[in-house]
């Protein structure tokens, strides 16, 4: 039994230590105080650790029901998991975490086009919340590219200590998430993850969802079950809208199989919010795994990271105004409501285009990209077979 002097000195979980819980939680079915006794931890903080890394996903189900499961069978622990996840979660301390990329792009161009100071920025620009000296500690680190050196000075040994192992983090959180993929295993993948192109609208087959939730009772319950799944385009601002039973996995799943056979060849990622329904396990194995589309996730409490889903659902309301029960709206109607949508010219976005007008090119563009590439992969197969025919044939030969 550890004493209480070591345990105090114990600031994290280490990546033996993770291995070790895995052992002694899946295999030898200890609990979390004999677990927390043999590696100096409380029983909170091994609590905590199992939830990080537990790969199993019963958001599904209701917490009387969970709470008379077994639990390690509700839970599975996967140190690997726990690993990644402990070391990801790092990266969000700090002031790095207040720079974001829309944040980045207004204080250089400010620095690099306008010629400001830090202090100039931080006191008159009013987009930027941050102090003068947390722009010049950014600039340190090269979390912005400031072209003129004379508002900062060089990184001192310390600071460039602090940079290596943020890289060296970067690294170590890349490896996990490589293994993890070659293990099978699951990965989330955050917006700030996602290319350039994507955010600037560049290529065509980029998808924002959402649900549009009914009415509610005087208590703040929902009177019905029932939501309304909303997917736009990000180029062209075409909307899809399906008619879901639940919010639960299943019936989730079985409405963006029905969006995926109207629209599955013009579909390259999709971008989501932190919704339980898009979060759960089963919804991030059906479209990454089984469909094969990377799904980038929001910031907690960023809707404005998915302002064209959120343009077109305030539009959505005007034909289902809030309020409005979704328990006898069928698809057809939904069908015709976002042809009614896709059919209207917007001004500002598309030139007075429709988004059906902008949509249908890009989409044949799209599919002839897809029959030039396989066919040139095909090719490419043909030639790597008759070569490696041609070097077995040679081999018999010398022989």
């Amino acid at each position: 039994m550890v004493d209480d002097k070591k345990r105090r000195s114990r600031k994290h979980i280490t990546e033996n230590e993770r291995y070790m819980i895995e052992h002694l939680w899946n295999e030898e079915h200890w609990s979390q105080v004999e677990i927390g006794r043999k590696l100096g931890y409380s029983q909170g903080s091994i609590g905590r650790e199992l939830e990080r890394g537990n790969v199993l996903d019963y958001s599904h189900l209701d917490r009387r029901t969970l709470l008379n499961m077994n639990i390690y069978a509700r839970i599975k622990y996967s140190a690997m998991r726990g690993q990644y996840v402990a070391i990801k979660n790092k990266t969000r301390v700090g002031t790095g975490l207040l720079l974001t990329p829309e944040l980045k792009e207004l204080i250089e161009t400010w620095v690099n086009v306008e010629h400001w100071t830090p202090e100039q920025i931080a006191g008159n620009v009013q987009d930027v919340n941050v102090s003068s000296s947390a722009i010049r500690l950014w600039a340190r680190k090269g979390l912005i590219n400031i072209r003129t050196n004379k508002y900062h000075g060089k990184a001192t040994t310390a600071e460039k200590k602090v940079l290596d192992s943020q890289r060296a983090r970067e690294r170590e959180i890349q490896r996990l998430r490589n293994k993890l993929r070659e293990n099978g295993d699951l990965v989330r993948h955050s917006i700030y993850e996602r290319p350039a192109k994507v955010e600037k609208r560049q290529q065509f087959g980029h998808w924002e969802i959402d649900l549009v939730l009914p009415r509610k009772n005087n208590n703040g319950m929902q009177r019905d079950d029932t939501a309304l799944m909303t997917l736009v385009e990000r180029k062209t601002r075409f909307i899809s809208i399906i008619k879901v039973r639940t919010k639960q996995t299943a019936d989730v799943v079985a409405g963006f199989k029905l969006f995926w056979e109207r629209y599955g060849q013009a579909v390259r990622t999709i971008t989501a919010d932190n919704g339980s329904e898009f979060i759960s396990w089963g919804f991030l194995e059906h479209v990454q795994q089984e469909m094969g589309v990377k799904i980038y996730y929001c910031s907690p409490h960023a809707p404005h990271q998915r302002g064209t889903n959120e343009n077109r659902n305030r539009k959505l309301r005007d034909f289902y105004p809030k309020g409005t029960s979704f328990d006898r709206v069928t698809q057809q109607m939904l069908d015709e409501t976002a042809e009614r949508m896709n059919t209207m010219p917007l001004r500002m976005a598309l030139g007075n285009k429709a988004p059906i007008q902008v949509f249908d090119p890009e989409y044949k563009a799209m599919q002839r990209y897809k029959r030039a590439y396989n066919k040139k992969k095909q090719k490419q197969l043909e030639d790597q077979i008759q070569r490696n025919l041609g070097q077995s044939g040679s081999n018999i030969d010398d022989i």
